[in-house]
């Protein structure tokens, strides 16, 4: 019996070996580089972009920056963005900024990873039941205005440029908000000098947004309950002076189908 149980062992052992070894063979070896790529974009192009990823990503492990490692990599950022893998997404674009800084393409980067980092900070089911998320973390709504400024800044002239202005204008009031929603959590809590702090911010960094104007009276309130009355009837004055002053449209962008 024991002979037997070493000899089960011994072809389950072989078993597990070869097993290891199928899986550690990659499917794509003796597929030339130039075919791989041509697959790649074919599924890219017919919007089958997991198989277009996985072509795609054996292309530029095996070019290493060879004569298709730019685009490679731009499709990459395109299709994981596609599949919704916005973090590989990103990762994918950060590795490009560092290969090709001074690509045609960098715009086209900026954007992508704009709207990569836009998505991150969205919540379709709130977003579908109306819900205000600008009291969550917004590191990604952050990253999102800092891309899409960086093509107003950089490349003006791109044909990114238009949308990426609608994107700042709309994720600027985000900004807003939140600080908005800081506030008014800190005067709940009677902590006048939080709120006139973080109103006082708002105003240096949000000055002609509504959450500002929204905001200046719990600065007003602060003041007042601090003592400060010089500085309280200031902001009532400002108060009046904003009363009919409107602010622009910060209607969420549309997300392009393609671009």
């Amino acid at each position: 019996m024991r002979k037997f149980s070493s000899f089960v062992s011994i072809i389950l052992a072989g078993l597990v070996m070869a097993g290891c070894s199928n899986s550690n063979k990659n499917e794509f070896d003796g597929v030339p580089a130039q075919d791989l790529y041509n697959k790649g974009q074919t599924y890219l192009q017919d919007g089958d972009y997991n198989n277009a990823i996985r072509h795609l990503e054996a292309v530029d492990l095996r070019a290493h920056g060879g004569a298709y490692g730019e685009q490679t990599q731009l499709s990459i950022i395109y299709a994981q963005y596609k599949v919704g893998e916005y973090y590989k997404a990103l990762d994918a674009a950060e590795r490009f900024a560092r290969s090709y800084p001074n690509s045609a393409s960098m715009d086209y980067v900026y954007y992508l990873a704009g709207l990569s980092n836009a998505r991150l900070g969205d919540n379709w089911i709130q977003d579908f039941f109306g819900v205000n998320r600008s009291s969550r973390s917004i590191e990604n709504i952050r990253n999102a205005y800092g891309n899409f400024q960086m093509i107003v800044k950089q490349y003006p002239n791109s044909q990114y440029a238009q949308d990426a202005q609608r994107w700042m204008a709309y994720l600027l009031n985000r900004l807003a908000e939140h600080e908005l929603k800081i506030a008014q959590y800190y005067m709940k809590r009677d902590a006048y000098v939080a709120v006139a702090n973080r109103v006082e911010e708002m105003m240096r960094f949000y000055p002609d947004s509504k959450p500002t104007a929204d905001a200046l009276p719990l600065l007003q309130k602060s003041f007042e309950a601090m003592g400060i009355n010089d500085s309280a009837q200031k902001v009532a004055a400002l108060i009046e002076a904003n009363k009919a002053k409107t602010f622009p449209d910060t209607t969420k962008p549309e997300y392009a189908a393609q671009f």
